[in-house]
């Protein structure tokens, strides 16, 4: 009894597995569409987009529907092509308004940098529901990319008047106002923003900046000192906001550290803007252009006096102008910072040209009767 009892549950869990894995293993021929596309989502769950996709493809190839559009369309979001996404809902369903469709397409043209395209399709949505909170910020966002401010708060002033607590469009609106001229307004609904227990820098910076275009210098000192705290002296615009400001309220002292630091924290990466002037120079020299290249080794120079062979270089390029006297100069310069280095390995060879260049200059100059220099 107990022996049947095993093999019965065993046949049973048999049946089971095969009847949930039938489902997404299927024959080649199989020209069930539901299936396929079961098979895809199955796949996007998991995060596998490129089976998701090639299941999906199958499915519409049997059968056109929404559903399977759709779900193409955002595969095809999902994995970079964002045209094909567009053209696909343009090919299988052109007059379709849902929202799923009308957000993919906009949110394919935010990612080409076409905020004219996408907002045509959000405006739709919002035209159907202007509570659709992502939808009314994204549609804001591409009228101020395109500085149309006043376009913005048309649609923001339409949600806040069913939803006036919303932080993050009161946030977007009230920078609206500032990009529109519209000072005392943004500054009243910042004050808002911070009495609902808003406690972000970026307000505080905003509203700073909002006092500074009324000329209430000293409200807007207060306000980028709270912004510039909040931040940790770590943001080097509010600092350099802030130095600006504190200069023209007398705090000379406070905004020469300030604008100190800004200009700390904005430095470019020294390692990449001498990665840019080598690769400026190859180009130079490709072209022939000895002089250009040798103001981007001296550039380089500038910037980490440590890169010996800059000079070996220069002195290298000195010669392709046919100026010995400078080239002399150079390579007599390379050899005396490569002995004051310790003379490093990497130079040895460099080292043994440059000091054979100035032996056979010596000589030169002395059967012709000239001081050696």
């Amino acid at each position: 009894m107990k022996h049947s009892i095993i093999c019965f549950i065993s046949l049973m869990m048999t049946v089971f597995c095969y009847a949930r894995t039938s489902i997404y293993q299927l024959p080649s021929d199989s020209t069930d569409w539901k299936v396929y596309y079961m098979q895809g989502e199955e796949y996007h769950r998991k995060g596998k987009l490129q089976k998701s996709l090639s299941n999906y493809k199958k499915a519409l190839s049997i059968h056109v529907s929404d559903t399977i559009v759709h779900a193409l369309a955002n595969c095809y979001y999902q994995r970079g092509y964002y045209q094909q996404s567009i053209e696909l809902y343009n090919t299988f369903i052109k007059e379709d308004s849902s929202e799923i469709k009308l957000n993919t397409i906009a949110k394919c043209y935010d990612k080409l940098e076409k905020p004219d395209s996408a907002l045509i399709y959000r405006k739709i949505i919002a035209m159907q529901d202007i509570e659709n909170q992502n939808n009314t910020i994204a549609l804001a966002q591409n009228f101020l990319s395109m500085e149309q401010p006043d376009s913005a708060l048309t649609y923001l002033c339409r949600y806040t008047s069913i939803d006036s607590t919303d932080l993050n469009i009161n946030r977007l609106k009230a920078y609206a106002y500032n990009q529109a001229g519209l000072h005392q307004d943004a500054i009243k609904l910042y004050q808002k923003i911070r009495q609902s227990g808003d406690r972000q820098a970026s307000t505080e910076y905003y509203l700073g900046l909002s006092y500074a275009y009324t000329d209430s210098l000293s409200q807007a000192y207060d306000c980028l000192v709270r912004a510039n705290n909040l931040s940790e002296r770590k943001n080097a615009y509010i600092l350099s906001q802030l130095g600006v400001i504190g200069s023209k309220i007398g705090m000379i002292k406070e905004s020469q550290q300030d604008i100190k630091d800004a200009l700390d924290l904005l430095q470019p990466d020294k390692q990449l803007v001498i990665s840019l002037y080598e690769t400026a120079a190859t180009n130079h020299i490709q072209l022939h252009q000895y002089k250009d290249a040798i103001a981007c080794y001296d550039k380089i120079l500038k910037e980490n006096p440590e890169k010996l062979h800059m000079l070996y270089q220069t002195a290298f390029l000195y010669g392709k102008l046919q100026q010995p006297e400078q080239e002399a100069v150079y390579y007599e310069k390379f050899i005396k910072a490569v002995e004051q280095a310790g003379k490093p390995k990497k130079y040895t060879n460099m080292l043994q040209d440059a000091e054979s260049y100035i032996k056979e200059l010596n000589a030169e100059r002395f059967f012709q009767g000239k001081t050696n220099k």
